[in-house]
């Protein structure tokens, strides 16, 4: 094949294209085209914006308590924004996996420009972005894990994206530490109303315990009552929430509550209108509302004994 002025000029130019959106490089990655796009705005390419979950390899081993890494590269940034490093133990993950935050960063990712960088002298494949780096958290079980990168923007389009890697957790933890960390935040897809306003750097309702930044602005929207978005919905009907139980029945023979005062015999009760009078001393003393549960019929049925003290306080 002959190559042409045009031809080359054509082909430089289309490598920023190539390269544009950002794509992670960590060993382990979960691969999906070049360039990899943004989340669906419906959702369905979510997790991990890929069709497909083939990888390069195994990902690294990553024991609580140590560091790791997100690796990226490309020179669409955005104008950087915020971003979050997720861990699951669903390999490969699923639309219904749970994730959990390690890491917010909070501004300033995946670096502080304004703008998109510039294609360097070496070209696109030349442009490494620095690492972002994170503590795996203390406590956390063993096993297959996968590490997600998730981007809100700062400019452009309201899109959130997301990166994955395989990796195995080491030590000897347990579960408990892992629910206990946040939930991933999720915004700008049809699976949830949280959005994210052009030109801020979203400050993450509950980022976790490593943050890095303040972020400059919130998002609008149901974010979720845990500060942040539910992962897109489990298949199939959700249940129904239980009924909240029924007021406690009171039955009476009448409409309207025994009277006090008047001449009786001692012993005797009557009941109606919810509460219920004993006679003491001759007169009928009023002994306040049912128990729950009771009803008049049981007051006549029951033998109640009160000390004299009681009666007389009750008299008085």
């Amino acid at each position: 094949m002959k190559f042409t002025l045009a031809t080359i000029a054509a082909a430089v130019a289309f490598l920023p294209m190539i390269e544009a959106h950002l794509s992670m490089v960590n060993p382990g990655v979960y691969t999906g085209g070049d360039p990899l796009p943004p989340l669906a705005e419906d959702g369905s390419n979510f997790p991990c914006a890929v069709s497909s979950f083939s990888s390069d390899g195994e990902g690294p081993t990553l024991n609580p308590g140590q560091g790791g890494e997100i690796l990226l590269k490309g020179t669409a940034v955005h104008s950087g924004g915020s971003c979050q490093v997720s861990i699951t133990y669903d390999q490969p993950p699923n639309k219904n996996s749970a994730w959990k935050v390690m890491k917010s960063f909070q501004g300033g990712c995946p670096i502080e420009v304004n703008g998109n960088l510039q294609v360097p002298a070496g070209g696109p494949l030349a442009n490494i972005i620095p690492p972002l780096g994170y503590t795996v958290p203390t406590g956390l079980p063993a096993g297959k894990a996968t590490i997600a990168w998730t981007w809100f923007n700062k400019s452009g389009n309201r899109e959130m994206y997301m990166r994955c890697h395989k990796a195995t957790i080491g030590g000897n933890g347990n579960k408990e530490a892992y629910d206990a960390l946040p939930d991933m935040f999720v915004a700008n897809i049809q699976t949830t109303t949280c959005k994210i306003p052009e030109g801020i750097s979203v400050k993450f309702p509950n980022p976790g315990s490593q943050v890095q930044g303040t972020g400059d602005g919130s998002p609008t929207g149901d974010c979720g009552s845990k500060g942040g978005s539910a992962p897109p919905p489990k298949t199939g009907d959700s249940p129904s929430p239980p009924p909240p139980p029924p007021p406690p029945v009171i039955s009476s023979t009448t409409t309207s509550p025994p009277p006090t005062g008047g001449a009786c015999s001692a012993g005797q009760t009557k009941c109606g209108g919810g509460t219920w009078s004993m006679c003491t001393h001759g007169a009928w003393v009023n002994m306040g509302p049912l128990a729950s549960g009771t009803d008049c019929s049981s007051i006549g049925k029951r033998s109640i004994r009160f000390s004299a003290a009681h009666m007389a306080k009750k008299a008085i």
